[in-house]
């Protein structure tokens, strides 16, 4: 196992709330922020009917902790706290510091505040088998015991190379993701190389987690499609696959034109119905390269776009959450159909590196940028809409001025 010294997963724990049940209980703190305090709650006491009910809102707790295994015990990490109603929807977010016990890797399930003056009652989420809106596949939702509500879990990428660039073997595959358990629902991938489409569909079917996939180089198209096919249909099938992506930046870095892309999306997903695969299919660039070129998304069948703050000289760590939030608008205002659906499929911090001004990197600086992205975009956009970026640091990357020496160093569990 890898050694645990900066971030943790992202740890998620969800409480139903009741209102009922005071009786003579001593009367404890309200936590909750103050605009809750002005949302229609239902009584404590007295009938209900289907009319009455659908006026009042039920908030849930939706908790995140962010864990630093460096952090000593009776120290304090911060814990977000996103409210959603009983249709999943974001009410609004909170945070507040936690005491540290004994720090742990990935998933840490704890009792939160009392969000309301009553009993809590705390509930483990595995992830569920769900399906895309056209029926097909793993969502990575969890379902709250007994009303209905789906909570989505954050994606989180990873490449499965050593430190020369070699291919990791399927054991190695594996035991990575095996650290990922309980914290992602979804592990997103790049290409088709090193038998990684087998070994990570493997390895996240066994931790309950869908797969991303990708097509790194549209030069060789058909055989990257025929290679991705076969590994998909041989390991698991399309219903582990959420999302098949064409392409990571090639607009961005030159690498091809927007039309190219788009023939390419257009090539691979005729190809992929064919072959039973029913779910999106998109190509990923960066937010600038989308916000230049909508069409990228016109293509796609959602809008996917990399979004890292850390580039930004004018943003530090705290402001992460809502940097993403404010690219996102951005790109918004110029998409042809701007209630497409947006994911961000890279979002993180590095902890090493040379600072971009007020862009500094750290482990503090990670998790408090993770905390924001977490909280401000996923408390709004929804966290199934999120893929942070890295699971593990890529020593194989080269080290640049232009990525300020700090592209080896984005992993929150190395």
């Amino acid at each position: 196992m890898r050694s645990t010294k900066s971030l943790s997963a992202v740890a998620l724990a969800l409480w139903p709330l009741s209102l009922a049940g005071l009786g003579a209980a001593q009367p404890v703190q309200d936590s909750r922020p103050d605009w809750i305090h002005r949302l229609p709650m239902r009584p404590a006491n007295g009938p209900e009917t289907a009319a009455t009910a659908a006026s009042f809102t039920t908030p849930h707790l939706y908790s995140s902790t962010i864990i630093d295994n460096a952090a000593t015990s009776g120290s304090q990490v911060p814990r977000i706290i996103v409210y959603i109603d009983e249709n999943g929807k974001p009410l609004g977010t909170t945070t507040e510091a936690v005491a540290v016990t004994t720090p742990s890797l990935g998933l840490v399930f704890a009792a939160g505040p009392s969000a309301s003056p009553s009993s809590i009652v705390a509930t483990e989420l595995p992830i569920a088998s769900a399906g895309h809106e056209d029926g097909t596949g793993k969502s990575g939702t969890a379902d709250i015991g007994g009303n209905g509500t789906a909570v989505t879990f954050t994606g989180v990428t990873y490449s499965p190379y050593n430190s020369d660039g070699t291919c990791k073997t399927a054991a190695q595959v594996f035991a990575d993701i095996q650290q990922l358990e309980g914290g992602y629902s979804m592990i997103r991938i790049y290409g088709t190389d090193c038998d990684q489409i087998a070994n990570v569909m493997t390895a996240a079917d066994a931790i309950g987690a869908s797969v991303f996939l990708g097509i790194f180089d549209i030069d060789d198209l058909e055989a990257q499609i025929a290679a991705l096919v076969d590994a998909v249909l041989n390991h698991g099938g399309w219903s582990l696959v959420d999302t098949v992506s064409v392409g990571n930046e090639l607009v961005n870095n030159g690498q091809a034109t927007p039309d190219q892309v788009m023939d390419a999306v257009t090539a691979a997903r005729a190809v992929l119905r064919v072959k039973g695969y029913a779910g999106p299919v998109v190509t990923v660039d960066t937010f600038i390269a989308v916000q230049q070129h909508p069409v990228l998304c016109d293509a796609s069948d959602y809008c996917a776009m990399n979004v890292h703050a850390f580039f930004d000289p004018n943003t530090s760590a705290d402001q992460a959450g809502n940097f993403v939030l404010r690219q996102v608008a951005n790109v918004r205002e110029v998409l042809a159909d701007r209630t497409q659906r947006v994911v961000v499929t890279e979002a993180g911090w590095p902890t090493q590196g040379n600072a971009n001004d007020k862009a500094v990197p750290g482990k503090q600086n990670q998790l408090t940028a993770t905390k924001s992205i977490v909280s401000e975009f996923g408390g709004q956009e929804g966290l199934g809409n999120l893929i942070l970026f890295t699971a593990f640091n890529d020593p194989w990357k080269k080290a640049e001025p232009g990525t300020f020496y700090a592209e080896q160093f984005w992993g929150m569990h190395s």
